[in-house]
């Protein structure tokens, strides 16, 4: 009944023509893959067609149809293969053909080929600046710069309060004084800031740099254990209180690799977009 679905899925999909963008990049990879002796699996008058040609036929058909996902064409069965292998047939006679009546000379043919062109080399620059961004020597050159930038830096752990008012903040903060071992139920009480609330407005150890400024200036004038007086940040008011400090943190290379890939990718890959769109000094006209 399966092999029976997927028949009817494929044939469809092919009747219909559809393909995505996306299975353009699939066989730019795929494409490179194939050796000098591919395995042939159907031979036709003109040509040939190998084992690689018709996965990549088939997982474009996939990417129309979640059935046919992870579904490899050796495991298809005869029918079903026929059914793929008749269909780059078509496509190559078709090419030809077209080619013979000059069509690729066309306009509307040359304009669709360089919006496709356009549109798979942006992707293609796109996944390069990606890769090299991950590349070791650039992974490795930024951690260095990171060690070195932490090298004097410290961990911050405090926990505190938020409050709509000054007036609100000024009168627990002098309860605090009186009764600094309640700084946890008050901040589960009373702490606008629901998620920190629930751990008594613990923020656990933090590196300096990712704090607020006014929160990480205070927190560095007071002893461990002691609390702030009130102060304004953004619209609220705070009162916090220093749990500990110590040397920052510095994971090791290995461990810091993966995350730091994700960073720097995505940072080339936004530095590239912001700098392109602000160098072509772009002017709307449309209103």
């Amino acid at each position: 009944m399966k092999n029976k679905k997927i028949i009817i899925t494929i044939s469809s999909l092919v009747i219909l023509g559809i393909a995505s963008f996306a299975t353009y990049n699939f066989y730019i990879k795929s494409s490179n893959k194939g050796s000098a002796e591919e395995n042939i699996v159907a031979n036709y008058k003109g040509g040939y067609v190998t084992a690689n040609q018709a996965q990549i036929e088939l997982n474009k058909l996939a990417v129309q149809n979640p059935d046919l996902k992870g579904i490899t064409f050796e495991s298809l069965n005869n029918d079903q293969k026929e059914i793929i292998i008749k269909e780059i047939v078509l496509k190559e006679i078709a090419y030809k053909e077209a080619k013979k009546e000059r069509l690729n000379k066309e306009k509307d043919y040359k304009q669709a080929l360089k919006l496709f062109e356009t549109e798979l080399l942006k992707q293609k620059l796109f996944v390069k600046i990606t890769e090299d961004a991950k590349k070791e020597e650039n992974l490795k050159k930024n951690y260095d710069e990171l060690v070195k930038n932490l090298k004097d830096k410290q961990d911050i752990r405090i926990s505190y309060i938020a409050l709509k008012t000054e007036k609100e903040a000024n009168s627990l903060h002098k309860i605090l004084t009186k009764y600094p071992n309640s700084f946890v139920k008050q901040a589960k009480l009373k702490s606008i800031d629901k998620e920190t609330a629930k751990n008594g407005g613990d923020l656990d150890f933090i590196i300096e740099d990712a704090l607020p400024k006014e929160i990480a200036l205070h927190a560095k004038q007071l002893e461990k254990g002691e609390i702030s007086k009130a102060f304004k940040l953004a619209d609220k008011w705070v009162i916090i209180k220093l749990e500990d400090l110590r040397p920052a943190k510095i994971a090791k290379f290995e461990d810091a690799k993966q995350a730091l890939a994700t960073s720097l990718s995505q940072k080339a890959l936004q530095d590239f977009i912001s700098e392109s769109i602000q160098d072509a000094n772009i002017s709307i006209v449309v209103k």
